[in-house]
């Protein structure tokens, strides 16, 4: 599938009034085998650009983002629901980034390429499913993850990650609203941007 191309509705903010907001925390896990290689040393992002047209709210997101990116799940474990996501919300942005974070943090092209068709297709283990099937009650008319996904997932989680998960999930569906709805670009320098697979 191609990438959606449309003028964006809210430009990105210069360069030079984000970069003062934002930036890599000191423990960041940096390197060019680091999840975040992609993007070290890169220009400010769009998504950070077009939310920095609201600067306090990009300052105060900031700090979660990070939070939630350098927390207590497990970065594939992380990447898998933040691709489910972007998948299910049709975020080209979201899926683009998060497909090379992904591949980083060790999912192969097969498992990236799988989230699409979701938590019953065949290959995932019980708490993958559980994982991606979360995402999906989430964004179901209850706003809720059921009880027998629950018990599937406390399995491996403690209360910390659960409470992580969830954030997780909502922070990124949160980013996805903006991104879909403001037309943000992926950023001309991120060649060959994985594409959000048809299904």
């Amino acid at each position: 599938m191609t990438i959606r191309k449309a003028p964006a509705r809210i430009a990105p903010a210069p360069a030079e009034q984000i970069r003062p907001l934002v930036g890599l925390p000191a423990n960041a896990p940096t390197g060019p085998d680091g999840p975040l290689a992609h993007i070290e040393g890169r220009p400010v992002l769009n998504v950070q650009a077009v939310i920095g047209k609201h600067p306090e709210l990009l300052v105060a997101l900031s700090p979660m983002l990070t939070a939630l990116g350098l927390g207590v799940l497990p970065l594939r474990d992380r990447e898998l629901a933040v691709l489910r996501v972007g998948y299910g919300l049709r975020s080209d942005y979201e899926w683009a980034h998060h497909a090379a974070v992904g591949a980083k943090a060790g999912l192969t092209e097969q498992e990236i390429a799988r989230v699409a068709i979701g938590p019953d297709a065949p290959g995932w283990s019980e708490f993958d499913a559980a994982l991606l099937r979360a995402v999906d009650e989430l964004r179901g008319p209850r706003a809720r993850v059921s009880d027998r996904t629950w018990a599937q997932l406390i399995v491996r989680y403690d209360e910390q990650q659960m409470v992580e998960l969830l954030a997780t999930i909502g922070a990124y569906t949160m980013l996805a609203y903006i991104l879909n709805s403001c037309d943000v670009a992926i950023e001309d320098w991120f060649t060959d941007p994985p594409a959000l697979p048809e299904v």
